[in-house]
This record gives structure tokens, sequence and C-alpha cells, in this order.
């Protein structure tokens, strides 16, 4: 069902620049950031071990329902006909571009018919206007696309922004671009006299890396992002479990904003069916177990087993 619409069906937007993919190499902690925020955020397959009472199902009648399961396998990147994996597939892939660009964006098009379907693109180059959004076409692309701008209708565009608790979109890409500020493995001079042989004797590497580290906590604090280090090195049991469970909690703020945002799109629509998903931590859920956890009434284990999918 995945991406079956009908081949008269276009974008009129620029679904894609690939002159602005053959830019610098992307940061390794950015890459392993934006990795971490969408993976995981539903259950993989739509299955888990873990929450037996897992379940998606949709509640409209059987012709609205059906509506709905064609708009989320649009959205998903695979074929599927199983609900629960395929609404895991649609919500994982929307936070995928919410974790690159801070925002997910679809162009709402209409068949001969009249039936919606929607399309992902770019929102890279893209302004809001009132009424309007205007896209601005890379000139490297100009020749691909045959044009230097489209003007879009407001009506026509399905835009999905980062949650405000998480930053929203312009706190969102603040922290991608604060990540991408520094690496792990040192700065680049550093790394370019390590490989002509030489060494700086003014260059103090392992506080080059605590300062870096502290810096990383600090600008994704919102997130408890652990950077896939579980070491105590220079960390407590008590502070790496804290972390988890508030990126965790992160995670359901996020997913819980997926599912909205798709139960959204059907009522602007005029599809009366929505997405219900049960048996998942959920942002209260997570809450309580973070302040029994900071209570001390939970243990360790206690605490990561309750926030894990």
């Amino acid at each position: 069902m995945s991406r079956q619409r009908p081949s008269q069906i276009k974008p009129t937007v620029a679904t894609h620049f690939p002159s602005l993919s053959r830019g610098p190499e992307i940061s390794q902690n950015v890459h392993m950031f934006t990795e971490d925020v969408h993976l995981g955020l539903m259950p993989i397959g739509g299955r888990t071990e873990k929450h037996k009472e897992f379940a998606v199902s949709l509640q409209g009648s059987e012709d609205e329902c059906e509506k709905t399961r064609g708009l989320i396998g649009e959205i998903g990147r695979y074929d599927t006909h199983d609900l629960a994996e395929m609404v895991c597939d649609a919500v994982e892939e929307m936070a995928r571009h919410l974790a690159w660009e801070g925002c997910a964006v679809y162009e709402i098009v209409l068949d001969d018919d009249g039936a919606p379907h929607v399309w992902s693109f770019t929102s890279k180059g893209l302004w809001r206007l009132p009424r309007w959004f205007l896209q601005v076409i890379p000139r490297g692309d100009w020749d691909l696309w045959k044009r230097k701008w489209t003007v879009v209708p407001a009506s026509r565009i399905w835009y999905v922004d980062m949650p405000s608790i998480l930053g929203g979109r312009t706190g969102y890409r603040r922290v991608l671009k604060r990540l991408g500020r520094f690496e792990p493995l040192g700065p680049q001079f550093w790394r370019k006299d390590l490989e002509r042989g030489q060494q700086s004797k003014n260059f103090d590497f392992q506080g080059y890396v605590r300062q870096s580290e502290i810096y990383f906590d600090r600008i994704t604090k919102a997130w408890g992002w652990n950077r896939r280090d579980w070491s105590q090195e220079r960390s407590t049991e008590f502070f790496n479990v804290y972390k988890m469970v508030n990126f965790r909690w992160a995670q359901a703020v996020l997913r819980e904003h997926m599912i909205a945002a798709l139960n959204s799109l059907f009522a602007r629509l005029g599809i009366t069916c929505e997405v219900k998903v049960k048996g998942l931590p959920t942002v209260d859920d997570i809450l309580n177990t973070k302040r029994e956890f900071l209570d001390g009434r939970i243990s360790f284990g206690a605490a990561s087993g309750r926030v894990m999918l």
C-alpha cells in the first residue's frame, strides 16, 4: 500500500536539492544525535516483546479508516499492510525529517477524484508567507527543476515543527549547529599534525575531550543525550540512568507529537478517523518514573525497564 499513488499525481514543489547534498562532511556528533533522536521512537517493525499491551487502532468508519491507511502508507518508507507496522514506519519517517531539518514538510495533492495524497519534500529554501509558502531553488538545481522558485498556497502544505518543549525548529537547528563545532577526535589542526607525524606540545588533548563532553552535555541537556557513552569514567551510574530516562521522555514527547500531527492532518482533510496508540510509555508515565527515581523509590533497573520500548 505504501506510496501507491495514481500516476497523474505529481507535486508542484521541488522535492529535493542534489546541489545541497554535496556540502561539507557531516559531523560525527550530528550524525549520531540525529540517528538517536528518531531511531527507536516506535517499536521496530510494529512489534515489541517488552510491552505486550502495545497496539495501534483506527477509530472511524470502514471507508474513513481506509482513507487514513492510504495516507499513512504514503508517509512511510516501506510497503506493508500491517497497521501497527505502517504507523510505526510513518512516525519514524516523519521523525527522521524532524531530526535532520527540525521540521517535516509535505505537499497535499488531490487526484482526479478529489482524494488527497501527500508528498514529502525538503524544507531547505522554504519560507512562510501570509497564506503562502515560497520555495527558493538553489542555483545549482535550476536546470533540474526548470525554475528558480515555487509558490504554493498554505492550504496545500502540511508543516510539522519540532515540539516547542524541545526547542522548536529554530532551537533544535541551533543544537545541530553547535554539535558540529567540535569533533571528539580533536580539532582539525591537531589531526592534520598527527597525519604529518607531528605532535603539538602546547595542546592538551585530554583537556579538550573533557571540555568537549561538558559542552555537548550542556547543549543537549533538554534531550538527555549520552553520546552513546555508558562508561562511568567521567560520570556515575545514577547520572547515566537519569540521562537515559530524560532521553526517553524527549522521544515520547516527539512520538506523541507525531501521532497528534497525523490526526490533525486527517481532521484538516475532512477524514473522520483517528490513530490511537496504546501500551507504550507516555510522557506522563516517564515523568512519574523520573520523579520516583530521583526520590530513590525505584532502582536503576526498574527506571530503565519502565521507559524502554
